[in-house]
């Protein structure tokens, strides 16, 4: 069965509040100020939409290709975005297949998307977005990465088993990111650590 958050789309922000507070906005949004004030930006697995009225109001020339593969996800996120901002966010339902053919960007994202992915799935993925991305672009990234406490070991193995209940997520296990990473030609710029570096947010540029 492919991964579907369909089921979950009306109460995932309420979710991810209740048991990381406000964090993984925070990861999303550590890197903003480094976006280019005109970039046109890749935004993939983007969800509720919950950081793009920020985003659009903070860079007041970006527009967005904005991609998602749950349609109610999608709806919730074209029905909290300012009307303002719409002329700018190119809403697609879809994944990675679905990337706009023939169009560059200054910036693509993947805040918290390849941990449902298995490791080939995840590289699939990568290349693919990647590719479309400009020589000198941006690669934003934010997700989950292997515990060293026991707590975050538990919470990962809960996450994993609530999401493939829901979701159907694919993966089981947290990817190899430093391996997508390097076969993608990718390298860290800049790192932010929260909750002891079991959540992490990146700048990726190309080597």
């Amino acid at each position: 069965m492919p991964t579907n958050f369909n089921r979950i789309a009306p109460f995932y922000d309420t979710l991810a509040f209740l048991v990381f507070g406000k964090r993984l906005l925070e990861a999303k949004k550590a890197f903003f100020p480094l976006i280019p004030h005109q970039a046109h930006i890749l935004l993939m697995g983007g969800g509720t939409g919950n950081i793009l009225n920020d985003l659009l109001n903070s860079k007041q020339a970006v527009t967005i290709d904005y991609v998602e593969p749950s349609q109610r996800m999608l709806d919730i996120a074209v029905k909290h975005l300012r009307s303002e901002f719409r002329a700018r966010v190119n809403f697609i339902c879809g994944d990675e297949h679905q990337v706009p053919p023939n169009a560059t960007y200054d910036v693509c994202t993947s805040f918290f998307v390849l941990d449902c992915f298995t490791q080939s799935h995840a590289l699939e993925f990568a290349r693919k977005v990647t590719s479309a991305l400009k020589p000198d672009g941006l690669w934003l990234f934010a997700d989950f990465f292997p515990a060293e406490f026991t707590f975050h070991r538990l919470l990962t193995a809960a996450m994993y088993d609530f999401f493939a209940m829901v979701s159907s997520i694919e993966a089981k296990v947290i990817p190899d990111y430093a391996g997508v990473f390097e076969d993608c030609g990718f390298t860290a710029a800049h790192e932010m650590e929260l909750m002891n570096g079991f959540i992490r947010s990146m700048v990726l540029k190309r080597k």
